[in-house]
């Protein structure tokens, strides 16, 4: 049997469906062979007997998301990824799966993809699980043509990005075309998201890239890095509720880097969706916003994701880009309390922001600087005494919350 399988496998195959349907009749399963970010490049013919799970990556030339969610809490795309032995996995109801043998297909350390084998009626054995491991083997030259023709793909989308971003678009009704050979449909908004990410590693750009290619909660059109930070080109389902599915889609992404590689963001900044696709640079600037002001006030603005979520501070990001502020004297009230702060080895600054930070909830900002409410009740008293303010009056309330915003990033 060996023997003549190898004489098969040498032979060289009009396409990846051919070699599915080789391996199938070998072992009276049902095959399907997938890149290494799950979505279908061949399936086996003439399958009487699959699951639920097979027939949903066919008809939607992927595997579900909550398919490949549950492989990943059991362990068996890791288990996969580090191995070249294959894996028997026993039947998950709840996903539709039946009893399955899979395998990666690899070049050294990289994955190129993988071999499913729905085994329904549990006649795969040792020698069907040796053959699998040579035609992996036998897949790998396939699968590198492949993998080369899809690298080039993304670093020409990649670069047609990079021209919408800077408003250096060459040819509108070619950048049109590509954007829908991409995905993107006719007459949809687009958008950015930017993430900032602390030590941008190869092997993080590499699970990153995985995640955004694997996702199903929103449509990525294009993703790139540029130095510590993932930019994403996203296509919403609706303008209109825009906001929703992104917040929706931020949550479920978070949460796979941290459970999987154990990764955070530093910050996200979100811009809005575009319909005009030569003003798609608006919604980066409007993305590279929100990160520049999380950045300057992360404490504050730490669940800010879109322009409209900054608040005051949106004022106070125009403010500080206006140069008549830099003319603007700092309010001497400030000036008195930072000089008592320093003479006397006392934090009174500190505790003014974070009271004006909680809107006078006196528990809170007790909480926050680690002190009773007592105590703070005295500094408050001792803050009136020094710089003759009145915090309870709105009006100087706001300019002072202003005020101590800009001197803080000043110095």
């Amino acid at each position: 049997m060996f023997d003549d399988l190898q004489q098969q496998f040498n032979r060289s195959f009009d396409s990846l469906e051919d070699f599915a349907d080789l391996i199938s009749d070998y072992l009276q399963c049902p095959v399907t062979i997938e890149d290494a970010n799950h979505y279908l490049l061949a399936y086996s013919s003439h399958d009487d007997e699959t699951d639920q799970a097979r027939v949903s990556t066919i008809i939607g030339r992927r595997v579900p998301e909550r398919v490949i969610n549950r492989f990943w809490k059991d362990g068996v795309i890791p288990k996969l990824n580090y191995s070249d032995e294959p894996l028997i996995i026993p039947t998950i109801d709840e996903i539709g799966l039946g009893n399955r043998v899979a395998i990666s297909i690899r070049k050294n350390e990289e994955v190129l993809g993988y071999i499913w084998v729905v085994d329904v009626r549990g006649i795969l054995n040792k020698e069907s699980l040796a053959l699998l491991k040579m035609a992996a083997r036998k897949a790998r030259n396939q699968l590198l043509q492949f993998n080369l023709q899809r690298k080039k793909k993304e670093r020409n989308e990649q670069e047609l990005l990079w021209q919408m971003i800077t408003g250096e678009i060459a040819n509108y009704t070619r950048m049109k075309e590509q954007l829908l050979r991409i995905g993107h449909q006719q007459d949809q908004s687009i958008a950015i998201l930017i993430f900032s990410i602390k030590d941008l590693s190869k092997d993080l750009m590499k699970q990153l890239t995985y995640l955004t290619n694997t996702t199903q909660k929103m449509k990525i059109l294009i993703h790139t890095f540029d130095e510590d930070q993932l930019i994403l080109l996203v296509a919403p389902k609706d303008k209109r509720t825009f906001v929703e599915e992104t917040e929706q889609f931020l949550h479920s992404f978070l949460k796979q880097v941290n459970d999987r590689f154990d990764q955070d963001f530093q910050a996200i900044g979100c811009g809005y969706p575009k319909e005009d696709l030569r003003t798609i640079n608006e919604s980066y600037n409007e993305a590279t916003a929100v990160l520049r002001l999380k950045q300057l006030f992360p404490r504050e603005l730490k669940s800010a994701y879109f322009y409209h979520e900054l608040g005051a501070f949106r004022y106070i990001d125009l403010l500080k880009r206006t140069p008549e502020l830099q003319k603007l004297a700092t309010n001497p009230a400030l000036e008195k309390l930072a000089t008592y702060d320093r003479e006397n080895q006392t934090n009174l600054m500190e505790t003014l922001e974070t009271v004006l930070d909680y809107e006078d909830q006196l528990t809170k900002a007790a909480k926050k600087l680690h002190c009773h409410v007592n105590t703070l009740n005295y500094r408050l008293k001792r803050i009136k005494d020094i710089t003759m303010i009145d915090i309870k009056n709105p009006v100087q309330k706001i300019g002072l919350y202003f005020d101590i915003k800009l001197v803080r990033k000043k110095h």
